[in-house]
């Protein structure tokens, strides 16, 4: 058998590890900063509540787990492994009604989607969510912006596009461009496909879906709308004038605007764009999705309001928003411009072996230091000649070394050798700990 992993998953071996870990905690930082709090959910979900709520395309993806027993060998499915983190916060609102609202959550874990792997697309990959369920308020929506843009800012991004849009002002374009209702979705998953295939592509996606001539031309002269996103909101709203739910999300889009500014949030790194379309099927209000210009990766962040999606579970509406900041994403953009890169070992020390006899007196080392607070790793094998354990230490990038040979032992001292200078000083054994925590801040 020749070991392979499955497609459209990785291993994160330990220096990938230290950069995807750093840029969660810095995300995570700033989650909590906004007075979110941590949830952690099953990896596994009854199938009745996961299908039915992203739309069909979504239905397909969501990775099904035949039941046990006789029925499994009859085919049937009863569980399936998580499509997002929004689905499980619903059920979990639903299933315990005496959350305090507004129920302010971020959660960052793994998904799974049976998708077709390609390029930065995995089968297995983590989200960062987080979701403010209980507000109808565009203060919650212009929150999630704002998460946004510092978030990308504490992982290093300065230059990033967050463009957002209302899924009214979607549903009152198609009324005011006359696509008839039972075309409004695939118009809109045409739409959606602008920035990758032009305006000419969509013009093409339209009529392979049965979109009118006309009603097409009309929808797309209006999607050329652009500039401040004040500006484009003037210019939708005369068009929006008879259209009740076209005319609601300009005025909370407004909302969202005037929200965005009182918060203080960078006007250069959000756009109101009337193309971003956003796929899942329960989305009902603002919609975000963050682009970076360099390199084309795809959208780093998104998400939206979805006041429906908690009431299908719950039997009464819930009024809901969330975004989720992409890691696998941001991750694979800092590798390849290189603004970022993998952070050294957490390991701060190595302790040698210098020979069985001497054992014990290495351990101990060890122990006192990590009661210290020191991270430290002890070499495995006493047989092992000093000038291989050094060059293990290099290999892993382990700042500092430790040797205790039978003439330290004797005195109550050790070698400490700095792998960088390669620098070596005698440290009395008691102030081992002292020296490395003050002098060289492990």
């Amino acid at each position: 058998m020749k070991p392979q992993i499955a497609k459209g998953t990785r291993d994160h071996l330990p220096a990938d590890m230290a950069l995807r870990e750093s840029v969660t905690a810095a995300i995570k930082s700033v989650f909590e900063r906004y007075g979110y709090e941590p949830l952690e959910t099953p990896a596994i979900e009854r199938i009745d509540v996961l299908t039915g709520k992203y739309g069909e395309e979504a239905d397909k993806l969501i990775f099904r787990i035949i039941k046990r027993g006789e029925a499994g060998e009859r085919g049937a499915v009863d569980l399936g492994l998580r499509y997002d983190l929004t689905l499980p916060l619903a059920r979990v609102v639903a299933t315990n009604r005496d959350l305090p609202l507004p129920f302010k959550r971020y959660q960052i874990q793994p998904c799974w989607r049976a998708d077709k792997p390609q390029k930065d697309r995995f089968r297995e990959f983590i989200q960062c969510d987080v979701d403010c369920v209980g507000s109808a308020s565009m203060l919650a929506d212009a929150e999630m912006v704002a998460i946004t843009c510092d978030c990308l800012n504490a992982v290093g991004f300065e230059r990033f596009r967050v463009m957002v849009n209302h899924r009214k002002i979607l549903a009152g374009l198609e009324e005011y461009a006359g696509v008839p209702a039972e075309l409004g979705p695939t118009a809109m998953q045409a739409i959606d496909k602008l920035e990758k295939v032009g305006l000419k592509g969509v013009r093409k996606e339209l009529a392979d879906r049965g979109v009118p001539k006309g009603a097409a031309n009309k929808l797309l002269s209006v999607l050329e709308i652009s500039g401040e996103p004040t500006q484009v909101l003037d210019d939708v709203e005369g068009l929006l004038e008879n259209s009740d739910i076209g005319s609601e999300g300009v005025a909370e889009s407004r909302e969202l605007l005037k929200y965005l500014e009182i918060s203080g949030v960078d006007k250069a790194n959000y756009e109101f764009n009337l193309w971003m379309v956003r796929g899942l099927d329960y989305y009902t209000g603002p919609i975000y999705e963050t682009y970076i210009d360099e390199p084309k990766v795809g959208s780093i962040s998104g998400g939206g309001r979805y006041d429906g999606l908690v009431g299908l579970l719950a039997g009464q509406d819930v009024p809901a928003t969330g975004t989720t900041i992409g890691l696998e994403r941001i991750v694979a953009v800092l590798e390849i411009t290189g603004r970022s890169v993998a952070a050294p070992t957490r390991v701060s020390v190595l302790v040698t072996v210098f020979d069985e006899s001497t054992l014990g007196e290495s351990l101990a080392v060890a122990r006192d230091m990590r009661a210290a607070g020191i991270t430290c790793d002890t070499f495995m094998k006493p047989d092992v000649k000093l000038g291989k354990q050094l060059a293990y230490a290099e290999a892993r990038g382990i700042p500092f070394v430790v040797v205790v040979g039978p003439d330290e032992a004797a005195a109550g001292a050790v070698q400490l050798k700095d792998m960088a200078k390669r620098e070596q000083k005698e440290v009395p054994k008691t102030k081992l700990a002292e020296v490395l925590l003050t002098e060289h801040g492990c």
